[in-house]
């Protein structure tokens, strides 16, 4: 019997169609842990254990239930993200260090947020990005893995590829076909996993006031050729817009946390990793992430450079049912969207031939 799921996110919508479950058999692999994970453990699990006998949700289950050893600050982060964690067990790993410190006398803070000003001129400088971005034509390529044994392994399925168009804030998705390669259809009729949405909402949405996102340093790395601030926030579930929805399931509104990179000279938001937070038990998706990467390009047709979307990533699963899914996008040949429609009474006469 195959089943499908669907998880709409801020700016994305991700949908996905699983193919029979491959079923695996073996002993627990808690069997012979009992003792809170080390970071080098942890380092050592990432490298030689997931993508060969289990995957990043089930680490991230581990360390749910068996704890951590280790302060997870910016340094140890840096590391396991070296490894390959992704955010959902890099929110686990977090989640694990508090419930650990909180015995300890820990202060929480309780009420509203002291206002970071390096925060509020990001907030500004992504208000002003959203109002200037202009609307542009791009090449979306999807390519798309799954994973039905619990290995962390991906196998490749297919690539889909589209005309993306960016217009008035909305975006429409054109398929491309080329002679001799696999047929893209379009979206509304894609089986398996695929991912729509407008880019900019997910940025707009963390650093909307009425989100309420709780903002807290998380160290600095340089991302690329840029030197970056780096920001955990955490967008409660009462203040949240993103929509997780499964089909045969209500859809439900859920918090999500993540990470900002924020270029410390012109505090544009140049990557965002975030994980759906605290999704009930019983529901058909058990994790979702996702990551964007931004860069300045110029547009053709525009001699200025703008912030926009080169790469992004999206892992969902259901760990119970060992149905993983993993879309790679890529961004590529920006130009400007330009519209020459003239509108009259008069139908103008099509050129003749001329006369032999």
């Amino acid at each position: 019997m195959k089943k499908s799921f669907a998880v709409i996110i801020a700016f994305f919508a991700v949908v996905v169609c699983s193919l029979p479950l491959v079923s695996a058999k073996g002993q627990s692999r808690d069997q012979g842990v009992v003792e809170p994970l080390t970071l080098q453990a942890l380092n050592l699990m990432l490298r030689r254990e997931v993508g060969r006998n289990m995957t990043e949700a089930d680490l991230a289950v581990r360390v749910e239930r068996f704890g951590v050893a280790f302060d997870p600050n910016p340094d140890a982060v840096s590391r396991l993200r070296a490894n390959g964690a992704h955010q959902n067990l890099i929110n686990a790993v977090k989640r694990a260090a508090d419930k650990l410190s909180a015995p300890t006398g820990k202060v929480v803070a309780i009420g509203a947020q002291t206002p970071d000003p390096f925060i509020e001129e990001t907030r500004k400088v992504v208000r002003d990005y959203l109002d200037e971005l202009p609307d542009f034509i791009c090449q979306q390529d999807i390519q798309r893995y799954f994973d039905y044994e619990g290995s962390g392994a991906w196998d490749k399925a297919d690539t889909l590829v589209y005309e993306l168009t960016y217009n008035r804030k909305h975006e429409t998705y054109k398929p491309i076909n080329t002679i001799g390669r696999p047929v893209t259809r379009a979206l509304e009729d894609v089986k398996g996993a695929y991912s729509t949405g407008d880019f900019a909402s997910g940025l707009a949405a963390i650093f909307d006031a009425e989100s309420k996102a709780v903002f807290k340093p998380a160290g600095k790395e340089r991302l690329g050729n840029r030197q970056t601030l780096l920001y955990d926030f955490t967008v409660p579930q009462a203040s949240s817009k993103l929509v997780v929805k499964a089909e045969g399931a209500e859809q439900i509104i859920a918090g999500y946390s993540g990470t900002v990179w924020i270029d410390a000279e012109t505090k544009r938001v140049l990557r965002i990793d975030q994980a759906v937070d605290d999704l009930p038990k019983g529901y058909p998706v058990t994790h979702s992430e996702s990551s964007v990467d931004y860069d300045m390009l110029k547009l053709r047709g525009l001699d200025v450079d703008f912030l926009l979307p080169i790469r992004a990533e999206f892992i969902i699963g259901d760990r119970r049912q060992k149905h993983y899914f993993r879309n790679l996008i890529h961004f590529k040949f920006y130009r400007k969207f330009e519209t020459d429609i003239k509108i009259g009474d008069d139908v103008s006469t099509p050129p003749q031939k001329p006369p032999q």
